[in-house]
């Protein structure tokens, strides 16, 4: 019942709102996730001293770094939005190009790489016998 109820809630909106709303919402999602999620997944499979700590640091520093960026400085996103005109009294905190044309995945996504590896190699990384159970077979 909730997924027939939120398809007709997509539906509805997308004949209200504008042409495009459905592509915007699709790039801010995937930007969100990519930056959110890819450095904790990717570093997970490929590098054994990943932490939980880390993982969770780049997570939460990619949904901040994407969310701020989305608001205050997209100039395509914080316009429409209006946070940053209220609180500032400016559509961007910074008008100077190229910034305010910058999607927040390049700038977001990189910082959680970081972040992910700079937090795990200042915690414990987890007891070999785990990760050998983890990487069983990989060389």
């Amino acid at each position: 019942m909730g997924i027939i109820v939120a398809v007709i809630i997509a539906v509805i909106l997308g004949y209200i709102l504008p042409d495009n709303i459905i592509a915007r919402g699709t790039a801010i999602f995937f930007g969100l996730c990519a930056s959110a999620f890819l450095p904790m997944y990717t570093l997970g499979l490929y590098w054994k001293s990943a932490t939980k700590a880390g993982a969770i640091s780049g997570l939460l520093t990619g949904t901040l770094v994407t969310v701020f960026w989305y608001l205050f400085i997209h100039k395509a996103e914080a316009v429409p939005l209006g946070i940053c005109k209220m609180l500032f009294g400016q559509d961007v905190l910074i008008s100077r190009m190229p910034w305010p044309v910058v999607d927040p995945v390049l700038i977001a996504l990189p910082l959680a790489i970081i972040v992910t590896v700079a937090v795990s190699l200042f915690t414990k990384r987890p007891e070999d016998k785990h990760l050998s159970g983890c990487f069983k077979g990989i060389k």
